[in-house]
């Protein structure tokens, strides 16, 4: 009887060795959503995870990205504080697009969820001036 259960847990190990090699330990998922706070802007932003959300949860530096900064895989907004004004943008179609709109702060933006034929809705908060 103990031959017999021994061999199904042999058999067992190397079929969860095998399982384990197959997924990536550093594996990250394409974000669905991320804001880039262009290198020129000089200083941080605040950012949020959900559209509507307020306050903003973390401030992101001049030249960093939701995604690869603070390891987001989504992003709602972002948030300018009083003072300046920023021209937020869009990727589409294989090219920048403004939103139309300057964000005067204080105030929050919320950005688009998902942008038609696109896997990821890229945004850039470009021209962060005092206005």
């Amino acid at each position: 009887m103990m031959k017999f259960l021994r061999k199904p847990a042999v058999l067992a190990l190397p079929a969860v060795a095998v399982m384990s090699l197959s997924i990536p330990v550093n594996a990250q998922s394409v974000p669905s959503s991320y804001i880039y706070n262009k290198p020129g802007n000089q200083i941080g932003i605040g950012v949020y995870q959900n559209r509507g959300q307020t306050p903003w949860t973390h401030i992101l530096p001049a030249g960093r990205r939701t995604d690869s900064h603070l390891g987001w895989q989504k992003a709602g907004g972002f948030y300018i504080g009083p003072g300046y004004c920023a021209d937020p943008c869009y990727y589409s179609d294989g090219v920048w697009q403004p939103y139309g709109v300057t964000v005067r702060g204080p105030d929050y933006f919320d950005i688009f969820d998902y942008v038609g034929g696109e896997t990821t809705s890229r945004n850039e908060v470009r021209s962060l001036r005092s206005c």
